[in-house]
């Protein structure tokens, strides 16, 4: 049997934050994100912010991000029983090889969806409209049906399962050297 649809929708109380609802089912058919993509179910009990970063090695603008996006996430204190922001990789390179060069060379110890299971990292492209251009006929996501190119870091809350920001990648690269801070405006942007 198919899958329910979920759906991201906009919400206007704050333009740079975009915010995920399921489409309203009986609670009993209504499917998690953890449950319908199993790479982020245990990111997504085991932190507060789950940032779903969408990119690829080949990629010119990815280069500068996948590091910094790496010091950022090191840069968390290892002490606490839940962390405050996990990530996993949604890539959009082209072979298994090139993603696995990548995450060994410039990405932290994060999470990722498997090279091999094309169907959850599809699925996830279709659902936050996000995807490398060259992928978008493939994803059948033309005709303005893909909003969001690569580089892009989703950020979303865990509990909630609410999209805090689509712009992560845009907090990554502007907090510098405060790390800390830029997690910390998550956190409180998702309690607004």
């Amino acid at each position: 049997s198919k899958n329910p649809p979920i759906h991201p929708s906009v919400f206007s109380r704050n333009p740079n934050i975009r915010t995920y609802t399921p489409i309203r089912q009986p609670k009993h058919q209504t499917m998690s994100l953890g449950t319908r993509f199993p790479s982020l179910a245990e990111p997504l009990k085991s932190s507060r912010l789950l940032g779903l970063y969408f990119a690829a090695s080949w990629c010119p603008d990815c280069t500068p991000v996948s590091p910094a996006l790496a010091k950022l996430y090191q840069s968390q204190p290892s002490s606490s029983q839940k962390k405050d922001f996990e990530i996993v990789y949604v890539s959009s390179d082209t072979t298994a090889e090139q993603m696995q060069t990548s995450m060994l060379e410039c990405h932290g110890p994060w999470k990722f969806v498997p090279f091999d299971n094309i169907t959850e990292r599809s699925d996830l492209k279709r659902l936050f409209e996000t995807c490398a251009g060259k992928e978008t006929e493939g994803l059948k996501m033309t005709g303005g049906k893909r909003k969001y190119g690569i580089p892009t870091l989703v950020v979303i809350d865990c509990e909630s399962e609410e999209i805090v920001t689509v712009n992560g990648v845009e907090g990554v690269m502007e907090g510098g050297k405060d790390s800390a801070a830029v997690i910390q405006g998550w956190i409180d942007a998702r309690q607004r």
